[in-house]
């Protein structure tokens, strides 16, 4: 691999902030600190370390968590990330480290974490750019002399992935089978590995070369990539270090807390939260509107009706919701019916019409049917008049629900479950109020990556395994060698990992992104109360004035013009 260089102004200047995780960081905030201070202490070592964990590009809580398939507005690039000054700083870690009067262990442990962390920068930007620049060693630039030897050019992709990936690997031999909370042990860097090297033979088999490799991978390099993917997902499995988390014997509230309980057998890379010192406002801004905290918001991500019908029956069957027709409804006595004998990964993922939170029922009724007239209103106050056919003073029944639709409600009739708080007090939904944390890496992704990896390389025994230890785990019928194909895997992988920040990149790394999705409504279920049926009816419809579209242009996202003004070596990727 070849060496290259990035300069730095003279001096190492360190902006601490807290650390939420207590076992990881219990130090005061630090000043600026000089470099020949940091890599001398070892509390000051692990405060440096806490800062390029924070500055991990995971997409937690954030737009990148939606994609294509999920809701309405899941059509984001996953922004910019340009994470060259994380990266000089982990190289300036590992140039120090041997020097560092710490104890030989130690600094073992910290050399194979600032491997992981550098590979992790690494996935950030190749993913979203293509082949970008390989810098591992610190120069100092003073101002004299000529600045052109530290603008490099962009190495090709299947460059980076190699990098990447030998990184990885070293990580995976250095580093510790456990450690203490939030930071990377051994199963961290192979599941890691076992993601990154997804991506490259999915580049390598779907994705054009182009810029003589800057972006792209040739075709003949994918079975060695997804050999890679398979190797570091079964070093995990075989371990038996982790396992699939099975703690409530209710299969929907299990899956939902997968993602709220500390105490995780499945979880292998958490980033952790700590009330009120490091917070963020995701229950704030995803909460349903007729239970929204005092500070307002809500509504923030609508789930759509094709993400809905991803999750199958339990056994099997497609998961299409059985409504009939405007002309002939098929009626319900309790809105939650429809969902009746659903993979109870629905429940666990989605707020559906009239499911509970914390005890209520979630009122996303849209409407009512009278004498076969549809009655419609934004305002969850207004009452129906059955005597007059019109909402007026004297009116008796309920239009819309209080989390129906109208202003600042669900724009889809779903609402998302996974990851909020139910043990969060309604008065506590508030700004920089929540404090779950964000699993980054887990043993059920894990089992994903080794299942396609699998079926990529024709093992199919292999692939259904693992597969069905995740349908085993939701509760689901399991499949056959005969039903284990490459769209069944993508499509658990859909399902499992929905709203974890993967969709949006899965699609993109399958190619599929500009087909699935050119001028695409996203759907709406909207349900009804027919007064004269005394039951609930349902209909479809689009979120209006939303088309999902996706150019191939946006496979890459464009190197930010700033980079590109300060290194004229570094070109464009294609389209922009």
């Amino acid at each position: 691999m070849k060496t290259k260089y990035i300069y730095v102004f003279t001096g190492l200047w360190l902006m601490m902030a807290l650390t939420s995780c207590k076992e990881f960081l219990d130090t005061k905030p630090l000043n600026i600190i000089s470099d020949e201070d940091v890599f001398k202490d070892e509390s000051l070592i692990l405060s440096y370390l806490a800062t390029l964990y924070d500055a991990l590009p995971m997409d937690n809580f954030g737009n990148a968590m939606q994609g294509p398939n999920e809701s309405a507005g899941g059509m984001g690039s996953g922004g910019d990330f340009w994470g060259y000054s994380h990266i000089r700083r982990v190289n300036a870690l590992l140039e120090k480290l041997p020097e560092s009067p710490l104890n030989e262990h130690l600094k073992t442990v910290l050399t194979g974490e600032a491997k992981f962390l550098r590979a992790y920068y690494y996935f950030g930007m190749i993913r979203r750019y293509g082949g970008v620049p390989i810098i591992e060693v610190v120069q100092q630039y003073t101002g004299d002399g000529d600045i052109s030897v530290y603008q490099v050019p962009r190495d090709k992709e299947v460059d980076v992935y190699d990098f990447i990936r030998e990184d990885l690997t070293e990580a995976a031999a250095l580093l510790p089978e456990t450690s203490s909370k939030g930071r990377a042990t051994k199963f961290s860097a192979l599941a890691l590995q076992s993601r990154a090297m997804l991506y490259a033979a999915s580049s390598a088999k779907y994705a054009p070369v182009q810029l003589n490799g800057i972006v792209g991978i040739a075709e003949s390099e994918q079975s060695r990539f997804w050999q890679a993917a398979f190797d570091a997902a079964a070093a995990v499995i075989n371990s038996r270090a982790f396992s699939l988390y099975q703690r409530q014997t209710d299969l929907a509230e299990n899956f939902a807390q997968l993602f709220l309980d500390d105490n995780n057998p499945e979880a292998m890379l958490i980033r952790y939260y700590s009330y009120p010192e490091k917070t963020h406002n995701y229950d704030r801004d995803v909460i349903p509107f007729g239970v929204r905290g005092p500070d307002g918001y809500g509504s923030g991500v609508g789930p759509v009706l094709e993400f809905v019908e991803q999750f199958e029956l339990k056994d099997g069957s497609p998961g299409t919701l059985k409504i009939g027709t405007p002309s002939a409804p098929i009626f319900y006595d309790h809105p939650m019916d429809l969902f009746a004998n659903h993979d109870p990964r629905l429940l666990g993922t989605v707020i559906l019409p009239s499911s509970l939170w914390r005890g209520e029922e979630i009122d996303i009724q849209a409407g009512l049917f009278d004498q076969g007239v549809k009655i419609e209103s934004g305002d969850p106050n207004v009452r129906y008049n059955p005597t007059t056919k019109r909402i007026d003073a004297n009116g008796t029944i309920k239009v819309v629900g209080s989390s129906g639709f109208g202003s600042e409600k669900t724009q889809t009739g779903f609402y998302l479950r996974k990851y909020l708080d139910n043990t969060l007090a309604r008065a506590n939904v508030r700004t920089n109020g929540s404090s779950q944390h964000w699993v980054a890496l887990r043993y059920g992704e894990v089992l994903l990556n080794y299942a396609e990896a699998a079926v990529e390389l024709g093992k199919i025994t292999e692939a259904k395994e693992a597969i069905n230890e995740i349908r085993s785990r939701a509760g689901i019928v399991l499949l056959t060698d005969g039903e284990v194909t490459i769209d069944r895997v993508r499509h658990e992988r859909l399902v499992e990992l929905g709203f974890e920040s993967q969709s949006l990149w899965d699609y993109k790394r399958w190619r599929l992104t500009d087909r699935l999705y050119n001028n695409a409504p996203a759907g709406v279920l909207k349900c009804y109360f027919d007064i004269q049926a005394n039951a609930y009816r349902f209909e479809t419809s689009t979120v209006p004035n939303v088309f999902k579209t996706f150019v191939p242009t946006s496979y890459y996202t464009a190197i930010p013009a700033s980079e590109l003004a300060a290194n004229p070596n570094l070109v464009q990727n294609p389209g922009y």
